[in-house]
């Protein structure tokens, strides 16, 4: 099984860099990594309520990606159009790997903030403050994914 954890540790560590790298899975790949463990371990060591407990993590560290790019746009004085302008830029982004993930809530803030009648000024910002969410989303899902990795180290050892 120390292979199979070593393994396992290496595909954390690429789930780890997938917060910040946009071409890499991130937070899901550590729990499916979790999860092949606990399979081929029998669910000895990682049990069904730890990897529950780690998918709703791994949901809500998903959840929080978009609401933390709207978050952002409305910081920085988006309106309506702006929060969901960097939303659905941010579902767009993802066809366009890898900047696409930082353009998408910037550009669709910018453009939701500019359909509704903004200035050119007040909709750059909302951009920025959507591009800012971003920047602090990955944050988050970074810290998300080191502690699912750490608790799944003790949990095993």
């Amino acid at each position: 099984m120390w292979v199979a954890f070593g393994v396992s540790l290496l595909l954390m560590a690429v789930g780890v860099m997938g917060t910040v790298v946009p071409v890499l899975p991130g937070v899901p790949l550590v729990w499916l990594t979790m999860l092949g463990f606990g399979i081929l371990d029998r669910f000895q060591r990682v049990d069904a309520t730890f990897l529950v407990v780690m998918a709703l993590v791994t949901a809500a560290a998903e959840v929080t990606d978009y609401l933390t790019r709207a978050w952002g746009a409305k910081r920085f004085g988006a309106g309506r159009a702006g929060t969901w302008g960097a939303v659905i830029g941010a579902m767009i982004g993802l066809f366009f790997l890898p900047f696409g993930l930082l353009l998408g809530p910037f550009l669709g803030a910018l453009m939701g903030e500019l359909l509704s009648g903004r200035s050119m000024q007040d909709s750059v910002r909302a951009g920025l403050g959507g591009l800012l969410g971003t920047l602090s989303s990955m944050v988050v899902k970074f810290a998300v994914a080191v502690a699912m990795t750490v608790a799944f180290v003790v949990k095993v050892v």
